[in-house]
């Protein structure tokens, strides 16, 4: 149940402080906030969401008329942030350092400045963005890690002691299409039931944040942040991979998926295990093992009916994998 925000002293001050700089009209649903531009300047969306004490995101999505820049401290203070850009390309620069660093489509980012260093978001006209941005508070969210059992606690503790002691980081980080898919999971969400939509999409912050945490510790610890892949070749491993999500039920080859992709064979396996820890021949698999989940779940077709729908020809097969992935058979998983 989605409502006109009248009273701003219910809207977070954050939001209330970015309407500075990109004006339109505030909605909230539950706890979740939407900014809607105003035509002056621009089209699209901010969206934030209050996940808990000292954890907020924002997910930018618009296109503007006019240039902006959006200081980082008129929506968070005392953060980490960790960007994300799923379409378009946005800037990051410190307030004393006058080259800004582009962040590009697919690509991650971890930013931080203390009170003495402004740092600020630069959006360029006439071009669509998509850009999430997950803001961590280092004593409101760091202190209460330290006091609770939790899977990434101790890796968010040594990111903060890195970053923290330090006036200014800047982090541009490697091509992530997990981050990706998570996020197209989380936008395209759709329930009947708004609570639970609003659950489900709070959960996925959270998946996005452990696979930034993921990421950058193994960047910092390698010394790295590239693949070797061209971006022409990222868009090429998006592309082909939500081919295969939207058409499950084709045998797919490596050939087959080489004249989608435009890609060789090596670029191929290159760009998937990079950007999904996956073969080409196990995210396929994986992808018919969880469209076949979901049929189970919401139809009434039979088992044998699901195996071939999505491109399966074995049912011993099918109920082999399905049960390594589920830990129980089709039947009942069905049954439940």
């Amino acid at each position: 149940m989605e409502k006109i925000e009248n009273d701003l002293v219910s809207v977070p001050s954050e939001l209330n402080d970015l309407k500075e700089h990109l004006q339109g009209n505030i909605t909230v649903n539950y706890d979740m906030h939407t900014l809607t531009l105003d035509s002056k300047v621009g089209k699209g969306q901010v969206r934030y969401t209050n996940l808990q004490s000292g954890l907020q995101t924002f997910d930018f999505n618009l296109k503007l008329i006019k240039d902006i820049e959006i200081p980082i401290d008129s929506i968070t203070s005392e953060s980490i942030q960790f960007l994300y850009c799923l379409d378009g390309k946005c800037y990051h620069q410190f307030e004393t350092f006058e080259k800004a660093t582009l962040v590009e489509q697919f690509q991650t980012a971890v930013a931080h400045s203390d009170k003495s260093l402004a740092s600020k978001i630069i959006i360029k006209k006439d071009a669509y963005l998509t850009l999430n941005i997950i803001c961590v508070n280092k004593k409101e969210y760091f202190d209460k890690f330290s006091k609770e059992n939790n899977p990434f606690g101790k890796k968010l503790q040594g990111l903060l002691y890195d970053i923290g002691t330090k006036s200014k980081h800047f982090h541009l980080g490697s091509y992530s299409l997990k981050i990706a898919e998570q996020l197209k999971l989380l936008f395209g969400i759709e329930y009947g039931n708004e609570v639970s939509e609003l659950l489900s999409q709070k959960g996925r912050y959270y998946l996005i944040l452990a696979e930034h945490i993921e990421q950058f510790h193994a960047e910092i610890e390698n010394n790295s942040n590239t693949s070797g892949l061209l971006k022409n070749e990222l868009m090429a491993i998006s592309q082909v991979s939500d081919f295969i999500k939207e058409h499950p039920e084709i045998q797919h080859s490596i050939k087959s998926l080489c004249l989608e992709s435009g890609l060789s064979p090596a670029k191929l396996q290159e760009g998937f295990k990079f950007m999904f820890q996956r073969t080409v021949s196990d995210f396929v698999r994986n992808v018919r093992l969880e469209k076949a989940e979901k049929l189970i779940k919401t139809t009434e077709l039979t088992i044998s009916e699901v195996v071939y729908s999505v491109g399966l020809t074995s049912r011993s097969y099918f109920c082999k994998i399905f049960k390594k992935k589920y830990s129980c058979s089709p039947k009942e998983y069905k049954s439940r």
